[in-house]
């Protein structure tokens, strides 16, 4: 599916790079020119006059405070609003092979939310898959419409809004006459994607937003785009604390790898040759196990090294679904987590590929007294202040144009 898309990135940097660079070329040229001549006619005493000639037949651009301003729009259309609220569909589906269903994926859940969240402010919203069918392991799956019934409805609505958070999801994107791209993962918009979003950005894209500041901003860079910020949304109707729930000294973890089993060991040693007595618990399963587990614990370990050797992981929801139920963080320096993580203030950060700094985190965190509810306390906050859907409302309706 993204064979030779190496070659095919390589390609469309040359062909932005020289796309940007033939408007500032020309400027330069013309500046220059006007320039040279315009020191040859000052020599003459002709210089005013020509320069008065230049601005008439649109040569020389004219002083800024003697263009009038003429607007785009009249008064009636910048205050028109639309007839009726849009129907927002979202999804990533690309094929009959990658169906936009995927289980256990933090993209799935968050355009889930974000489907949910426009119900609950009256709009009409879908999930779409190929099929229709998705996997039931959220607690609350959004209703869902397949491909076919999509682009029916696209065929008698009006006013829509297509949201993807997959640049290559040619199944979704392609009926649509335009696309609002929510980037959650530069590991794939920045290698396989890349001149998928860039062929986009020439014509369908019509919304950008991107979950941390990092991938917004390089979009800016790349596109000279505005781009919204809009994190990780986090569902306050299940994902709460339930103190009477939390285990004293338990530290949960999930399997995030080939490599977790070995890490894992690591901070086990650390711990015990410290004297720490703590209990290692894994979780797993659909959201509600992942939810009971959560609560469960006052510890954390993210061991989530990421898809990128660069950027890590765009979204890992497992960090703010912690915080959200009152337990504390020890994860690794990626890009979601460093956003979501204020270091030593709401949880605490590690190199990558370090599990001897988590097990040294984990102990000092044991160790100073009142560490765990001061932290607690600050992650709370936090959520409450950044992530629930009102805190995010207004960032949804500056992306969709709501």
């Amino acid at each position: 599916m993204w064979t030779y898309w190496r070659t095919r990135n390589g390609s469309t940097r040359i062909k932005l790079a020289i796309t940007r660079s033939i408007p500032y070329f020309f400027e330069d040229l013309r500046g220059g020119l006007i320039h040279q001549v315009s020191n040859l006619l000052r020599f003459t005493g002709i210089h005013a006059n020509m320069k008065h000639l230049g601005m008439k037949l649109g040569i020389v651009k004219a002083p800024e405070s003697t263009i009038p301003y003429i607007s785009d729009e009249s008064p009636i259309q910048h205050l028109a609003t639309p007839v009726s609220k849009p129907i927002i569909f979202a999804s990533y589906c690309i094929d009959a092979s990658f169906q936009g269903n995927l289980k256990f994926c933090g993209g799935t859940k968050e355009l889930n939310l974000l489907v949910k969240l426009l119900r609950q402010k009256g709009y009409e919203a879908y999930m779409v898959t190929y099929d229709g069918s998705y996997e039931p392991w959220l607690l609350d799956s959004q209703p869902h419409l397949s491909i076919a019934e999509y682009q029916e409805k696209l065929k008698s609505a009006q006013n829509v809004r297509c949201v993807t958070s997959l640049a290559g999801a040619k199944a979704f994107i392609q009926p649509c006459a335009q696309i609002y791209f929510w980037d959650m993962e530069l590991a794939i918009t920045e290698h396989q994607d890349f001149a998928a979003l860039a062929e986009l950005y020439q014509g369908k894209l019509k919304g950008v937003a991107a979950i941390s500041r990092t991938i917004q901003a390089w979009h800016m860079a790349h596109f000279q785009r505005a781009c919204t910020l809009l994190p990780n949304l986090i569902d306050r109707t299940f994902w709460f604390p339930a103190p009477e729930q939390r285990q004293s000294r338990r530290v949960g973890y999930m399997v995030e790898g080939s490599h977790t089993e070995a890490y894992l060991k690591i901070i086990r040693e650390t711990v015990q040759a410290k004297g720490l007595d703590l209990e290692f618990q894994q979780i797993q399963g659909i959201e509600a196990e992942v939810l009971v587990g959560m609560r469960s614990c006052e510890v954390f370990l993210s061991m989530n090294i990421g898809k990128d050797l660069l950027w890590g992981e765009g979204c890992p929801r497992t960090v703010i679904e912690t915080l959200a139920t009152g337990g504390i963080v020890i994860a690794f320096d990626i890009i979601g987590n460093r956003e979501t993580i204020q270091d030593n203030f709401n949880s605490i950060l590690v190199p990558r590929y370090r599990p001897d700094l988590m097990a040294e985190a984990l102990v000092r965190l044991y160790n100073i007294p009142g560490e765990l509810d001061r932290l607690r306390s600050n992650a709370l906050t936090l959520m409450q202040a950044c992530h629930t859907f009102e805190a995010r409302w207004s960032a949804i309706q500056e992306f969709l144009q709501l």
